[in-house]
């Protein structure tokens, strides 16, 4: 059993600024990370980073190309989103992992006793133990409960999706909030025709009115079509039904289909 200091789980902002903290003070730190794809936490991975790379990418798109051009446009934009994520990622892991007092574990971390963590990784399962433990470990999207959307290959989430290297002719993106706002702009700009489906009566409900009508209204020029007060019933490709008494059921035959977070 290796000893340590202190022992964090996750490579998150909070952790590894954190562990670089602890390092400067002498003490011997590990760092346990489920995947050498997180090495940073969510900002460079998954969220601002990625997200932003191909937003700007987006604002570039020739909206006059050919369809062709469009899908070869994004693929680029993607290959160089990978290439960005790829190089801030490897910075930092040798941030830390090049640091003596820092040790990095890339493997599931769980809990063997009160001071002992256990680390499942490729090479084996070993047991690591700490007076103190921090955990950093971040959050998981949640996947609502609609009929055919668990395994279905033309669902992604708004981590998944970047990943996609063809560009959808169309999309249906559920949940009218910043984040779904956000690829909803991004792949219209891209070429893509987006359907907006929420649940509520209004968009990004907890901004300003008049802020969000002026969201709305830019992102309809681009031509995203909002479903207000819909309830996803199925993914036969995507249906949905107006909320209250009454109200007929209509089906949208768009694919991909996408499932962004609030």
């Amino acid at each position: 059993m290796k000893q340590y200091d202190v022992i964090i789980i996750g490579f998150g902002k909070g952790g590894k600024t954190l562990a670089a903290e602890l390092a400067k003070r002498k003490l011997d730190v590990a760092v346990v990370e489920r995947s050498e794809k997180m090495y940073g936490g969510t900002c460079i991975n998954i969220g601002c980073i990625p997200t932003k790379t191909l937003v700007h990418a987006a604002k570039h798109a020739d909206k006059d190309a050919s369809w062709e051009v469009k899908k070869a446009y994004y693929r680029q934009s993607i290959a160089r989103k990978e290439e960005v994520v790829s190089f801030l990622r490897q910075k930092n892991y040798h941030n830390l992992a090049d640091n003596p007092h820092i040790t990095v574990y890339t493997g599931i971390g769980s809990f063997a006793g009160p001071d002992v963590v256990e680390v499942g990784m490729v090479e084996g399962t070993l047991q690591l133990q700490a007076p103190r433990i921090f955990i950093n470990t971040g959050a998981e999207t949640v996947i609502p409960p609609i009929e055919g959307i668990q395994g279905n290959p033309r669902v992604y989430t708004s981590t998944s999706i970047m990943e996609l290297t063809e560009l959808p002719a169309q999309l249906v993106i559920v949940g009218g909030g910043y984040i779904g706002l956000e690829f909803a702009s991004m792949y219209a700009s891209f070429g893509s025709q987006v359907t907006v489906l929420e649940g509520s009566s209004e968009l990004i409900s907890r901004e300003d009115r008049d802020i969000a009508d002026s969201v709305r209204e830019v992102l309809e020029q681009k031509g995203i079509v909002f479903r207000l007060n819909a309830r996803c019933l199925a993914n036969i490709v995507a249906v949905f039904a107006p909320a209250g008494a009454g109200a007929s059921r209509s089906c949208l035959e768009l694919a991909p289909f996408v499932h962004a977070a609030k």
